[in-house]
């Protein structure tokens, strides 16, 4: 007869691997919508997989309740609710999905996650690399004027030339957080040339931005043997203020873009014109507690914004406060706080560097929410000590791979 603690620690390991599974499933799903193959994935197919997570959440939840502290379970609640709200009223299920994925992964080892989705971020974007260069799908092209010098832009088989960028900087990231202080500087260097290779092609300059600061912050963190002497009281008031200070940036930006400022003309096209579109936008949809419910992905711009022909909100702050409204932001700016506080009581500084540079990349970028590019969400919940040791001696006492208690 299974004794009461081993059909427990099955049932652990057995809600761990359906989320895996589920997680690698909508991975899968997500990221090839962002290439130029086609795939149509029948609805009922997306409703299992979220009916699976339903299950994982309920009892991954209720095992380790004790472990959840009170301002993770309310982030949880507000994120659930609100996909619930906007899955309802506007048939969106773009933040349910990554709040299901969020609260279903509690104590789930995020060393795993990592895995499947550099395993699964690599072989897809090779895949598409392939063949989009020998015929089999597009490779959408772009021409576009960098003053005086034309450029084509090439997607490499991706939708668009700055999301291939995205999926490598993102993919890099996954990737070093992976390897954590075993990175060695051959990495370091092969990271770069990655990055060179990928910007000749699609010229992606806001993202090789980010990239190059990352690299940067790596660099420095391996030079000085990743010491961490910053006060722990300057550490909480960064993750508080993080992701608030670049939405403030971004928007003050917008709010006070004019085109009779010749300033502010030059840095609207050195931002490829972000800040005239969020002005546009501002007009068209202002601040609204849960955000406008005509809000237009692709909209008809034709308000005045030169010659675009659409509108799409790059910015994922100016996004999400147009598209989901000012609570869904505040939620937001929680989570991120909730696992930079998760990073400090860990003594896991080293991580912060990506969660800094990609909330810093937000202000340009509209990936938050795009499990396809970004995964730092679940760092939220999932057991994040498992990516701080060795991989031979992750599991050694402990097959469940955890090591941590959630806040």
């Amino acid at each position: 007869m299974t004794s009461p603690a081993a059909a427990k620690k099955d049932g652990r390991l057995f809600s761990e691997a359906l989320y895996l599974a589920s997680f690698a499933c909508l991975l899968v799903f997500f990221f090839l919508q962002t290439t130029t193959f086609t795939m149509d994935v029948p609805g009922p197919v997306y409703s299992l997989v979220r009916g699976i997570l339903c299950f994982c959440a309920v009892y991954r939840i209720s095992v380790y309740r004790e472990q959840i502290g009170p301002a993770t379970a309310v982030a949880l609640a507000a994120f659930t609710g609100l996909g619930v709200f906007f899955l309802i009223a506007r048939g969106d299920t773009m933040v349910l999905d990554i709040a299901l994925l969020t609260a279903s992964a509690v104590n789930v080892s995020f060393r795993r996650i990592l895995q499947i989705y550099v395993f699964t971020a690599a072989f897809i974007s090779l895949l598409a690399l392939v063949c989009s260069q020998t015929g089999v799908i597009p490779d959408f092209t772009f021409l576009t004027n960098y003053g005086a010098d034309e450029h084509v832009r090439h997607s490499l088989g991706i939708i668009y030339p700055t999301d291939c960028f995205a999926h490598v900087f993102y993919l890099a990231a996954a990737y070093f957080l992976l390897r954590w202080k075993r990175v060695t500087w051959w990495e370091i260097a092969g990271a770069a040339v990655l990055f060179a290779v990928v910007f000749f092609f699609t010229s992606a300059r806001a993202d090789l931005g980010g990239a190059v600061l990352m690299l940067i912050l790596i660099a420095a963190a391996k030079a000085t043997g990743y010491k961490d002497r910053l006060p722990k009281v300057l550490k909480q008031v960064f993750v508080w203020v993080l992701m608030p200070v670049c939405t403030a940036v971004i928007l003050t930006l917008t709010y006070l873009y004019s085109e009779s400022r010749p300033f502010m003309l030059k840095l609207d096209a050195m931002m490829s014109y972000r800040l005239s579109l969020g002005k546009t936008g501002l007009g068209l949809y202002g601040y609204k507690l849960l955000g406008a419910a005509n809000f237009a992905e692709n909209g008809n711009a034709n308000g005045g914004v030169r010659n675009y022909t659409y509108i799409f909100y790059d910015s994922a702050y100016i996004k999400y406060l147009f598209k989901y409204g000012i609570i869904m932001l505040a939620v937001l700016f929680l989570v991120y706080a909730l696992i930079g506080l998760r990073l400090i009581k860990t003594k896991m500084f080293y991580a912060m560097i990506f969660v800094g540079v990609i909330a810093a990349s937000f202000i340009i970028e509209h990936h938050m929410l795009e499990l396809s590019y970004n995964i730092t969400f679940l760092m939220l919940t999932a057991d994040i000590s498992t990516i701080s040791h060795q991989g031979s001696s992750i599991n050694k006492n402990n097959k469940n791979g955890i090591m941590a208690k959630a806040i």
